[in-house]
């Protein structure tokens, strides 16, 4: 687990796009300044004043070829974004009147200098942007032993978790873009008190939709099954401890199910896909009993989609959370062993694939603090389903969650 949190360090991301003209660090692009000279949306300073990319050019030119212009008014008409081309000389003078500096433009010699030395840096950079890679590649030793963990958690979990289902929905199946059409509500529980949904058909979060809730219900325990045959072909897990073997799914099986479900994201629908094909909406997951925990589920979904993961890649993450640090282990040093080659069989993996991006690796790893705080606020709402739908709560889920997590144990 050190190598891991070692790594999360390591994690950064550089949100500067390289579409349309270069926009500098200091500025926020979600609320843009406006040009002192004619109120257009600035893109940074230029000769000493926040301008726009029209403005500075004009500025530019004007002093480069030495323009000379004449107002054909009183010589105080108004610039702004409608107005700006209409009196070059009242522009001129506004960006002088501004501060914008005529000294800091350079004539043609020295500007062809200038982007001449651009082009040279950007080469340079370049240049040992591919030293770099080779470097990296070639520290990155895959070796046979890597190869074979990579190989054998990839089949695993194909085999548990097929990368083509056949989808249904709760309601109907929704066209992209548009939500699941919703069918009137049955009553609902809260706090062991029959209810019925408001005529909008809304419902609070602590409240659960007897009719979602066991459709969920019926997915859970294959679910569970698919996760524990998926564990116990990672090379080197049925060798820890039973009792290990045993804390060690307890805990990690509602994080690797989220992640076999938000793997399944559809962006346009906004739905996940469970187990054996259910696909819901994030309001449908929220009141089949996940309650609050359907926002922060959907929002991972839709980051995890982001890192654009192949099977592996996934598949590897999935094998992580299964052999982690977790509470009410005996042989903790086997587990770190064990965990030690998965991480490096995972990183070699990502270094040989995604050269270009050194960065992933630190944003795979933050996925696992995500799972981490679902599972966390999973408990919790594990006490909320066990008080209302006591009934027809599979056994197997509440063999897995009902002491998951330590805030249980400890309650226990």
């Amino acid at each position: 687990m050190d190598a891991m949190k070692e790594n999360l360090s390591y994690f950064h991301e550089d949100t500067n796009s390289r579409n349309g003209p270069y926009i500098p660090s200091y500025m926020d692009q979600n609320t843009p300044e406006p040009c002192v000279v004619c109120g257009d949306k600035a893109t940074g300073y230029h000769y000493r004043c926040m301008t726009c990319e029209g403005c500075k050019g004009f500025f530019r030119r004007t002093v480069q070829k030495d323009l000379k212009y004449s107002c054909k008014y009183a010589g105080d008409c108004v610039v702004d974004k409608t107005t700006r081309n209409q009196c070059q000389e009242c522009r001129f003078k506004k960006c002088v009147r501004v501060g914008m500096a005529t000294d800091l433009v350079l004539d043609e010699q020295k500007r062809v200098a200038k982007r001449k030395l651009i082009e040279e840096n950007r080469e340079r950079r370049r240049s040992e942007e591919i030293r770099k890679i080779s470097r990296l590649r070639a520290d990155c030793v895959f070796t046979e032993r890597d190869q074979y963990i990579v190989d054998h958690v990839t089949t695993s979990w194909l085999q548990t978790c097929p990368k083509k289902v056949n989808r249904y929905y709760l309601n109907g199946s929704p066209k992209p873009g548009m939500p699941v059409p919703e069918a009137p509500r049955p009553p609902v529980v809260q706090n062991g008190v029959v209810r019925e949904a408001d005529s909008s058909g809304a419902m609070d979060d602590d409240m659960v939709d007897q009719d979602i809730f066991s459709h969920l219900a019926e997915v859970i325990t294959p679910a569970i099954i698919k996760v524990v045959e998926f564990a116990k072909q990672i090379p080197g897990f049925t060798k820890l401890v039973p009792d290990d073997q045993v804390a060690l799914l307890k805990n990690c099986c509602f994080e690797v199910m989220c992640l076999r479900a938000a793997s399944r994201f559809d962006k346009q629908r906004r739905t996940i896909t469970m187990f054996g094909g259910l696909t819901v909406t994030k309001e449908q997951v929220s009141q089949g009993g996940l309650g609050r925990l359907a926002e922060p589920l959907f929002e991972f979904a839709e980051g995890l989609s982001q890192l654009h993961l192949d099977d592996t890649e996934v598949a590897l993450l999935a094998a992580l959370l299964v052999v982690a640090d977790r509470p009410g282990v005996q042989d903790q040093e086997s587990i770190d062993r064990l965990q030690d080659i998965i991480l490096t069989a995972y990183k070699n993996y990502i270094t040989r694939q995604r050269p270009h991006q050194p960065v992933l690796w630190g944003k795979i790893l933050m996925k696992v603090t995500d799972l981490r705080a679902l599972s966390v606020a999973h408990a919790e709402q594990v006490k909320l389903v066990k008080m209302e739908c006591t009934n027809d709560i599979p056994p197997l889920f509440l063999e897995m969650f009902e002491s998951s997590s330590p805030l249980f144990m400890k309650q226990e």
